[in-house]
């Protein structure tokens, strides 16, 4: 079974993710997690760049619920 993001946690004065909870209970950076699509390791995912720092999105389809904006906070 593939990867899942589950939970972020932000920075609360910006609101920027800046770690993932994955689906296997781990928890990455936003870099770690970015380094982990780039290497295929998060299918379902792509990185974007938003003012030049990197960020985990998911790709679109139909279900805004598995979006990585409305996971719950860790």
């Amino acid at each position: 079974m593939s990867l899942r993001v589950v939970g972020r946690k932000e920075d609360p004065d910006t609101g920027a993710s800046t770690h993932y909870k994955l689906s296997d209970g781990r928890i990455v950076t936003r870099a770690e997690g970015v380094a982990m699509c780039k290497r295929g390791e998060l299918p379902g995912y792509h990185v974007v760049e938003v003012n030049g720092v990197p960020y985990l999105r998911d790709n679109p389809d139909t279900r805004p619920e598995d979006n990585i904006d409305h996971q719950p906070l860790i």
